[in-house]
């Protein structure tokens, strides 16, 4: 059960890492709920777990995502630069952000997690 913030002026379901496995040299993490900038604290440390372990590959699966700012490409920006990134199934939020971000948001993208792994050569 996602956590509720009952503090907040409308509950916010927090976010959540749904599934994190490896396939083949990649590691799939699989995220929903609410991405935005007060909320990533979860995702950044299943993302810094798999970097302390050497992490090659990483394709974020984010087509469960219901709400995200542009809090969610400062994490994965970074992420970016330290290892081979993908980011699979955007959901309509995240379609959202990056087409805020100009179309060019610099995370390569893949419209299903098949077409990821693919492209990032698992």
């Amino acid at each position: 059960m996602p956590d509720i913030d009952t503090a907040a002026p409308h509950p916010v379901v927090g976010p959540q890492v749904l599934g994190c496995c490896r396939r083949g040299r990649t590691w799939v993490v699989t995220v929903g709920g609410d991405l935005d900038t007060k909320a990533l604290a979860p995702v950044q440390k299943k993302f810094d777990e798999l970097l302390a372990t050497g992490a090659k590959a990483i394709v974020v699966d984010a087509g469960a995502v219901t709400s995200a700012d542009a809090g969610l490409l400062a994490l994965l920006l970074p992420l970016h630069r330290q290892t081979a990134l993908y980011l699979a199934a955007p959901s309509p939020p995240v379609r959202q952000v990056l087409k805020a971000a100009g179309g060019d948001s610099g995370v390569p993208c893949a419209s299903s997690l098949g077409e990821a792994l693919d492209a990032i050569g698992t």
